[in-house]
């Protein structure tokens, strides 16, 4: 249970850990709305909301703009329904889908990032009136999702993360069916396109799960992954059941991955693109990004997949270096980003059809880093309905003070092609100071975040129609209050309502009604405009003015019905409130009621002339549920306007529209997607925006047409080679993975050079960029590449160790065990070439009450102090690079124990091979002959043979009587007076003449002595002073073992140690092999070593391992400092997850 405990607090920690570092890192960020049918709340406090207004002038509104709705009362009606929960701050609104009148409205307080209370409830009739459902007493509901794919009813789900349920419904809420869920379902995904198939994640867990049967069933298709998951695109994946997904290693780097559900077959489809950045996959479209950061390189690089082709690095202007990207759109054959730029500007760029190479469209945008860790918000709206016109806020000039910056509003019918000073009303623009410099600027992204100005509101269903708050002026702040304006063209031109601050906007009925409510302040009054804003009405909703949290109408915008959700006061009292305006219109719209509208009337936006049906201005109808706007589009023949200036060329000319190289550009540093001696299509300057729909015109002129070239040889450069970790066992198929920066890659040709005498030759870098080989002996390999073409060469290599898995480990007491005394223990290795098992680190545990705390050795032998008599479990592993060994056996503390040393005849050493096997089998039978010889059991006897063949002694440990029996000096009296009688003789072969005798004894411990009588040679020592650890003791001195623990208190510093392995793998990268390195005076070999360590068990080649400043390990769990005492951490046999670059050579 404490090992659960202890993965799960470092699994927390690196959770925490990804979280605190992301904001330092370089981030890749999705742009856009989510799902509009699912809408949060948060109940605000009103003296907050007000708090941004001071510093402007107040004004009133005009009341003669707005005419109360005394005539028409009877066609506006409300109804209120009190909400009980008044201590939910929260509210998710769903609806169940188009055309039905069901929607819920869920309710709930969050502590801490979780939900810790909630509330569910249904309307059947549009929120008219609402029905709480209960649902089991312990439920804490975070979260509703629905599935309409492929089903005539709507399959709802909500998740109770708390108890690790879902509860389903597949008739609207009528009914729900309880299910348990293998794992906390922090994120649903229904999979867009397939029937039932839905994705589940466990936030905390990093696991990704698949069901097939909405939700009633779950497969875990991965561990480890981030949270940028996506379903398959249609059309671009070839399996519908496609998952993207980000894996990450727990120490700062991810990997993408993609495979099919739900046996994650692999389908990835770059699988040399090696770490890439946490939190930085993106798929859109025919579009993958992911954002690499080379070590020690600060700016990270954006890489793109076209359908779903390798990742190729995408280029931006080489005068700048981009930090932090936002995929704005990737729809119509091309990318728009924005980039924050280290120096500080934020640029809006518009990609070729494949995203790899991006020229500017708008510099110095308005941003906000500071309203999250995880987006990088700018101030672009794209208009809904209207494609390629966006709304785009930038910094003027900044203020002398430095205490404000000016603002001022652009926009653009071409995606970026052209940009142009927002038209404010006419009536207005007498009053700018200069005329000159007077346009409309509107509030966007900056303004919610900084002061909850509502945005931008546009509807794809009412196309061309747009709702913002604004300023006419010079900038955006300008010291008056904001206005409401409308624009029913696109933006070309502006209409002011007649209100002055901060409204709730909502458009209905496909554009057919407009609605605003207060927003600063307690209101009770609705103002609504049937006629796209020309004139007003009011209506009071409710009998006392309330606290206006949010104002919500269904996502398609196709009904005339309006709810608020507010409360009346601080304190509670929240209520919804349904505003009814079915019957505003005396009759639905008839054909004559329509006109035809272009956005410019005499020419055409991206090659397209797009013709949108919409109802004249003036018109008393309505459009309904049921109405679908006609949508006329021509192709347009191609113009100047449709070109734009090509990479590495900038607009010189605007008159004429020249493009000319830019001084930056150098051909030299793109890598071409083009192969060596083929042709390609050179540009002169310029390109066909992407998202451009023309044909014809100019598109074949001299100007515009690319040159026909043949593709460059260029000489290869950026040579990487890269492994999963530094070392392997023998026979272990290794994968190499290369890369290149530059050059040219089909024409050359690429020599591996294994190092084992093995030598291929391959012919293309696609065909070289993964190889597998396997070593059969032991040692270290240089793995070296080398590519080489007609415009020059370059290599890289790479340096693996090879070892042997680890057989087996035996344990060997030489002296057995004595309470208060030093007990002497010693691991043998066993394995298959001698010497070539690698660095081995040995685990002990010794089974007293500090068998919590494992204990490390570089050596094979190590002591401890037993303080109390008893049976105790000792075990030890041995752990090398590729593998590890444990060992555990049963040791007996007794209160004492004598250990002699027995000098034997000459021809013992031609038994005495020095192995383990032939020492221990040699050792049992002395033992029965030396009991024998004595009349005591066996039991009693523990005969060690030093390792060393030449060596012509054995120690013998006598142990005491378990009841009866001869004494401790009894048997030391004994022993002296037959070596004195040269009565101790072993026979160990089937050679009865070929004997080996008992010649001399000296004591090495005892606490007893023989009789007084005894005269033969004798001799006391005391023990070897082997490496020992005193239970006693507070301190440690002895400097060769480590204690290792994981307890509360040392929490903080495991922290810190993750956040060091991070920074210096994101610094350094350079991989170690072992989960413990130890300094060089703790490695010295004493004297007092050798009569217990093999000879073939000395560590070789330590001082050559600990060669370099760095320390960290790339492949295992550890940092260790190169000070006196080394630190924390073991984790034993290198299992962490590999990363491939952690072992890697550039060149």
């Amino acid at each position: 249970m404490e090992d659960v405990n202890t993965a799960a607090i470092v699994l927390w920690v690196h959770v925490l850990l990804i979280l605190s570092i992301h904001p330092t890192q370089g981030k890749i960020n999705r742009w856009g709305n989510g799902d509009e049918s699912v809408v949060k709340l948060q109940f605000k406090n009103v003296a907050a909301q007000n708090d941004h207004l001071v510093r402007f002038k107040r004004e009133t509104s005009n009341g003669s703009d707005i005419t109360p709705d005394r005539d028409m009362a009877h066609h506006v009606s409300s109804n209120t329904f009190i909400i009980p929960d008044t201590n939910h701050t929260q509210a998710v609104v769903n609806w169940a889908g188009q055309g039905s009148d069901v929607l819920f409205v869920l309710t709930r307080e969050s502590q801490a990032f979780r939900v810790v209370d909630s509330t569910f409830w249904r309307s059947s009739d549009y929120g008219e009136t609402f029905t709480k459902i209960d649902f089991d007493s312990d439920a804490v509901l975070e979260m509703i999702y629905k599935s309409t794919t492929g089903q005539t009813k709507i399959q709802m789900m909500v998740t109770d993360c708390t108890n690790k349920r879902l509860y389903l419904s597949s008739d609207q809420g009528l009914s729900w069916s309880r299910v348990e869920v293998p794992f906390p379902p922090d994120t649903l995904v229904p999979h867009p396109t397939q029937p039932g198939w839905v994705l589940g994640f466990s936030l905390f867990d990093m696991q990704l799960f698949v069901s097939s049967d909405y939700g009633r069933h779950w497969t875990l298709l991965h561990e480890h992954v981030m949270q940028n998951f996506f379903w398959a695109v249609e059309k671009e994946d070839e399996n519908p059941l496609t998952v993207h997904m980000e894996i990450t290693d727990y120490l700062a780097f991810s990997e993408y991955k993609a495979c099919v559900a739900p046996a994650c077959t692999d389908v990835t489809v770059d699988k040399s693109l090696g770490t890439i950045d946490p939190f930085s996959l993106i798929v859109k479209n025919e579009y993958i990004f992911i954002k690499k950061t080379k070590p020690g390189d600060n700016n990270p690089e954006l890489y793109v997949s076209y359908k779903r082709g390798p990742f190729r690095k995408a280029y931006f202007p080489l005068n700048v270096h981009p930090r932090d990207f936002l995929i704005v759109d990737a729809n119509q054959n091309q990318v728009f980003v924005a980039a924050d730029h280290e120096e500080n500007l934020v640029t809006l760029y518009l990609s070729d059809p494949t995203g790899q190479f991006y020229v500017p469209t708008l510099e110095n945008i308005v941003s906000d880093q500071e309203s999250g860790w995880f987006q990088l918000d700018i101030d672009l709206y794209e208009v809904k309905g209207i494609p390629g016109t966006y709304i785009c806020n930038q910094y003027i000039v900044p203020d002398p003070t430095g205490d404000q910056v000016s603002e001022r509003t652009f926009i653009t019918f071409d995606k970026g092609g052209n940009w142009r000073l927002l038209d404010p009303p006419q009536e207005l623009k007498a009053s700018c100071k200069d005329t000159q410099k007077c346009s409309l600027n509107l509030h966007q992204t900056y303004s919610k975040n900084k002061f909850d100005i509502p945005g931008i509101v546009s509807k794809p269903e009412a196309p061309g129609l747009i709702l913002a708050h604004g300023r006419v002026g010079d900038s955006l702040y300008n010291g008056v209050q904001a206005r409401v304006f409308i624009s029913r063209d696109a933006g070309l031109s502006w209409r002011q309502a007649p209100f002055v601050g901060y409204y709730h906007l909502n458009i209905m009925d496909q554009g057919g009604v407009i609605t605003a409510i207060l927003q600063d302040n307690m209101t009770n009054t609705v103002y609504y405009s049937m006629d796209e804003g020309s004139t007003w009405l009011s209506y009071e909703f409710t009998d006392h003015p309330m606290i206006v949290d949010g104002v919500l109408n269904e996502p398609g915008i196709n009904t005339l019905l309006v709810s608020v959700y507010g409360r009346l006061n601080e304190a509670g009292n929240r209520q919804m409130v349904q505003i009814n305006f079915t019957d505003i219109f005396p009759r639905k719209c008839s054909d004559h009621d329509y006109e035809n509208w272009t956005v410019f009337q005499k020419g055409c936006l991206l090659g397209r002339r797009m013709q949108y049906q919409r109802r004249q201005w003036d018109s008393q109808c309505y459009n309904g549920r049921d109405y679908q706007r006609p949508t006329l589009s021509s192709t347009c023949l191609c113009s100047d306007e449709d070109y734009e200036c090509d990479y590495g060329y900038e607009l010189t000319d605007t008159v004429n529209k020249i493009c000319t190289r830019a001084d930056w550009f150098d051909e030299n540093l793109i890598k071409l997607n083009c192969k060596g001696g083929q042709s390609y299509n050179k540009t002169q300057g310029y390109r066909k925006v992407a998202a451009d729909h023309c044909v014809g015109g100019v598109e074949n002129s001299d100007k515009y047409r690319p040159i026909t070239s043949t593709c460059p040889v260029q000489a290869p450069s950026g040579l990487r080679l890269s492994v999963a970790k530094s070392a392997f066992s023998t026979g272990e198929r290794v994968l190499f993975i290369l890369s290149q920066a530059q050059g040219s890659e089909f024409v050359t040709s690429y020599q591996w050079d294994f190092g084992d005498a093995h030598v291929e030759s391959v012919q293309g870098l696609a065909n070289s960029t993964q190889k597998m080989h396997s070593f059969t002996k032991p040692g270290k390999y240089n793995v070296s590449v080398t590519a080489s073409n007609s415009g020059g060469s370059a290599s890289c290599y790479i340096t693996l160790a090879i070892e042997d898995v680890l057989k087996a480990v035996y344990l060997e007491l030489p002296w057995g065990a004595q309470v208060g005394r030093p007990t002497q223990v010693r691991a043998s290795l066993f394995w298959e070439h001698i010497n070539d098992y690698g660095q081995v680190h040995f685990v002990w545990k010794f089974g007293d009450k500090y068998k919590e705390d494992p204990y490390l050795t570089w050596t094979p032998s190590t002591s401890h102090v037993y303080n109390r008599t008893g049976t105790y479990s000792l075990s030890v592993e041995a752990v090398n690079s590729v593998s590890s060994v444990t060992r555990e056996t049963t040791i007996h503390v007794f209160d004492r124990v004598a250990t002699i040393q027995l000098q034997l005849t000459g021809n013992f050493n031609s038994v005495n091979r020095g192995t383990y096997l032939t020492r221990t089998a040699s050792a049992d039978l002395l033992t029965l002959e030396l009991a024998k010889i004595l009349h005591i059991p066996s039991t009693r006897l523990i005969i060690t043979i030093p390792s060393d063949p030449a060596s012509n002694v054995i120690d013998v440990t006598i142990l005491p009587p378990e009841s009866r029996g001869l004494s401790i000096p009894q048997v030391l009296s004994i022993i002296q007076d037959k070596v004195q009688g040269q009565e101790i003789i072993f026979t160990l072969l089937t050679d009865a003449e070929n004997t080996i005798a008992a010649v001399s004894m000296k004591i090495i411990h005892s606490q007893d002595t023989p009789q007084p009588h005894s005269t033969a040679p004798l001799h006391v020592v005391t023990p070897s002073s082997l490496p020992h650890r005193e239970v006693k003791s507070s301190s440690m001195n002895n400097n060769i073992p480590v204690i290792v623990g994981v307890s509360i208190t040392i929490t903080v510093f495991l922290v810190i140690g993750i956040g060091i392995v991070i920074y210096r793998r994101k610094k350094v990268k350079k991989d170690h092999r072992y989960s413990l390195i130890m300094n060089r005076s703790q490695l010295t070999k004493t004297d007092d070593d050798d009569d217990f360590m093999d000879d073939d068990d000395f560590i070789e080649g330590i001082d050559e391992y600990l060669d370099g400043d760095d320390n960290t390990d790339g492949s295992s769990n550890i940092v260790i400092n190169t000070g006196r005492h080394p630190t924390l951490v073991m984790m034993t046999g290198g299992r962490s997850l590999s990363n491939p670059e952690n072992s890697a050579s550039i060149c």
